[in-house]
């Protein structure tokens, strides 16, 4: 299988050593991925994929319009469960998107048409019509146009890494669009989620009918929108760490938040105030990335190329118009508990327009209109008018 792992690993100065022991692998083993003498099996493609920050098929790939190598390229994936993903590619191309998520696999598992999903779906009454409006309606419709391969969001990627352990689940050695259905509906945040339920569909009655089309029994219960637990990742709180791309209001506010710590902190020299764009490489290997951080000149003395491999002292988030406020909360509490540097978390609602600040020990403090915000113990000096985030014509 072909790869750019060597130009990505270049691109950031790293030696084959130091990638591996990013990955925690052998040298050997990056030398032969590089030289395209061993496919990388599924976990160890998406742990490369998240170090890099991009797409699996971004990095590893084969002849773009063969079929029968793409399946090589997901391996244990049948053709239809790919045949599923190229029509959720199609689904992102129509509506004018550079993203594959939740919704646009849901579609093509709709689109599909022959396989296990789009039974299932059909016989619950999901109609590809009436979920491509619903999708609309919630993500509206984009401008750009895109010839090569479209990359996952990180809901999207999840929905193929649960739909692995789904086959697992099943003692299969196969993962088919069923398993595919099961992941994504275990994306409790996600626009497939909510665009099914906007539409009156009952989730777990989904689930039962995908099991009964199985018909094997799983070794554990399988998880659904309405009963999941915490996933086995320290920041997913029922998956709500993976978030949807900005609406507009929320990606102005976390823009006019993030803008006024910068405006404030760089003239002093006092540490880096970083977007979405950038991530922190975590002592479990996962990359963190809120919507603003800061962290001090004094924790990190050196500018890494890549990640700064440790938390920031500040984590902001702003709750979007597809996310849901009680696992966004339990999600900053979640930052707080795992005590690798965060002293504080800000949770900004536009909705309520208010913000709500986290701190380890201590009970959560929420602004309005009016107040203002200040972080003495963090940044003395430093204040901000809560009316300040929102616009002018709000």
């Amino acid at each position: 299988m072909k790869n750019r792992l060597r130009i990505l690993r270049v691109e950031r100065n790293w030696s084959q050593a130091e990638l591996a022991k990013s990955l925690g692998v052998s040298r050997q083993t990056v030398n032969a991925l590089e030289m395209g003498k061993y496919d990388p099996s599924l976990p160890l493609a998406f742990k490369v994929a998240r170090l890099f920050n991009t797409s699996i098929e971004s990095v590893f790939f084969s002849q773009p319009l063969e079929t029968q190598e793409r399946k090589v390229m997901f391996e244990r994936f049948t053709q239809k469960a790919v045949q599923s993903i190229m029509l959720a590619q199609e689904e992102s191309r129509r509506l004018g998107h550079n993203f594959v998520g939740t919704e646009q696999i849901l579609l093509g598992l709709i689109a599909e048409n022959t396989a296990y999903a789009a039974q299932v779906l059909k016989d619950a009454g999901v109609e590809l019509e009436s979920v491509r409006a619903e999708v609309e309606k919630l993500i509206g419709r984009g401008d750009n146009v895109f010839d090569l391969e479209i990359p996952f969001t990180p809901k999207g990627r999840l929905v193929l890494e649960y739909a692995s352990e789904e086959s697992r689940r099943f003692s299969q050695d196969f993962i088919g669009t069923e398993h595919l259905l099961l992941g994504l509906l275990r994306i409790t945040d996600g626009v497939a989620v909510k665009a099914l339920f906007n539409l009156g569909f009952n989730l777990q009655d989904i689930v039962q009918r995908v099991v009964q089309k199985i018909g094997i029994q799983p070794t554990q219960p399988v998880s659904t929108a309405s009963n999941q637990s915490a996933s086995s990742s320290s920041l997913n709180v029922e998956d709500e760490s993976i978030q949807s791309p900005p609406d507009f209001t929320s990606g102005e506010v976390s823009t006019r938040f993030c803008a006024h710590l910068f405006s404030w902190v760089e003239p002093r020299k006092l540490g880096y105030v970083l977007s979405s764009r950038v991530g922190y490489q975590l002592p479990n290997g996962e990359i963190l990335q809120p919507h603003c951080s800061f962290i001090s000149r004094e924790r990190l003395k050196r500018t890494p190329r890549t990640y700064p491999e440790m938390a920031p002292e500040l984590v902001m988030e702003v709750k979007s118009a597809f996310d849901r406020l009680l696992p966004l909360q339990k999600k900053m509490q979640a930052f707080l508990q795992l005590q690798w540097g965060i002293k504080f978390g800000i949770l900004i609602d536009p909705d309520q327009r208010n913000v709500s600040i986290y701190k380890l020990g201590a009970a959560v403090t929420v602004l309005e209109d009016g107040d203002t915000l200040t972080l003495p113990e963090l940044l003395p000096d430093w204040s901000l008018n809560v009316s300040s985030l929102w616009a002018t014509n709000a």
